[in-house]
């Protein structure tokens, strides 16, 4: 796997300390402007899908290689086999497009930006078209460790079923969602190097989205998934961020981007519910304001109103409901 947590983490690392590790990157380079180079970056990417084309196998490994007149291949633009999609992120002050294909969406659980997903993957250099690492077997990421650009993408898709593996046989997996995302340096390592890969370098990643755990950031037994801040306009692809002052990013349902959506903070202390212990700031934890009967704590869904009842689905919980106490 050649150390691949720490490529795909060394750009949330460096931003944060002042060195990094030798082994996994080098000292920055002088921070370039984010506009000027989107634009350059976004221009090789188009090359590159409009001078490439791409096959893959029953069990979506990718490969790519240069269309030739001769080569018979549609671009991967072109390319009826697939749809070549496009999304906008916002980040840095700039509107990202990525492209991305969706083999196969996947049947079962979606991340959202704060869980751990196991994947299995490959890398690739966009301006050399080679790999620079891969996880043939699946392993464990939390998306808020490694590049954003999986962050915005991953949760457009969702796992699969698998059938544990027996008498020393593999785990195998199927009906997962794989794809393949295209980003621009803005959202992979910018002005830092990883491992073999230069700075400011566009990349891309085939991945398939084997499992999934959805994490409890601050252990109150509600999973962050359900303390999100929801409104119907939100697309799918929301961008979390672990700072709750910060504006999360959306598109409305006209497309427009929106950035004036802040983290839910019930309680208004600064601290988003996702890390927040007392999510209402009554003085109970909000893991005793959810213990059920029988001294377990109440799924989600089946959290109760301040009355007890938990049939209203418009209901405020009485772990955010400050009057419960």
């Amino acid at each position: 796997m050649n150390n691949i947590f720490k490529i795909l983490s060394v750009f949330a690392i460096c931003v944060g300390i002042a060195a990094c590790s030798s082994s996994s990157s080098t000292e920055p380079e002088v921070l370039r402007d984010y506009a000027t180079q989107y634009a350059t970056d976004l221009a090789s990417i188009d090359t590159y899908i409009d001078t490439h084309y791409l096959t893959f196998d029953s069990e979506y490994n990718v490969t790519f290689d240069t269309l030739l007149p001769s080569s018979g291949h549609s671009s991967i633009r072109t390319d009826s086999a697939f749809q070549l999609k496009d999304t906008t992120v916002t980040e840095d002050g700039i509107n990202y497009k990525i492209y991305f294909i969706k083999f196969r969406e996947g049947t079962k659980d979606r991340p959202t930006q704060v869980d751990s997903v196991h994947v299995s993957y490959k890398g690739i250099k966009l301006l050399k078209s080679t790999t620079f690492d891969q996880a043939v077997t699946p392993t464990w990421f939390r998306l808020q460790e490694v590049i954003t650009g999986w962050s915005h993408i991953l949760p457009n898709f969702h796992t699969g079923t698998y059938t544990p593996g027996t008498g020393g046989n593999p785990t195998t997996f199927d009906n997962y969602g794989a794809g393949v995302m295209f980003l621009p340096s803005g959202l992979a390592y910018y002005n830092f190097s990883a491992g073999t890969i230069p700075t400011y370098s566009p990349i891309i990643f085939s991945f398939k989205l084997h499992e999934l755990r959805y994490r409890d950031q601050d252990g109150d037994g509600v999973l962050s998934k359900d303390e999100r801040k929801l409104d119907p306009t939100i697309s799918p692809l929301i961008r979390w961020k672990e700072n709750p002052a910060d504006n999360l990013y959306k598109k409305d349902n006209t497309g427009a981007v929106v950035t004036d959506v802040p983290f839910l903070d019930t309680d208004g202390d600064g601290y988003a519910n996702m890390y927040d212990i007392d999510d209402d700031g009554d003085h109970v934890m909000t893991r005793i304001e959810i213990k059920n009967p029988s001294g377990g704590l109440y799924l989600y869904n089946m959290i109760p109103d301040c009355s007890g009842t938990a049939t209203n689905p418009n209901r405020v919980r009485k772990h955010i409901d400050p009057a419960c106490h």
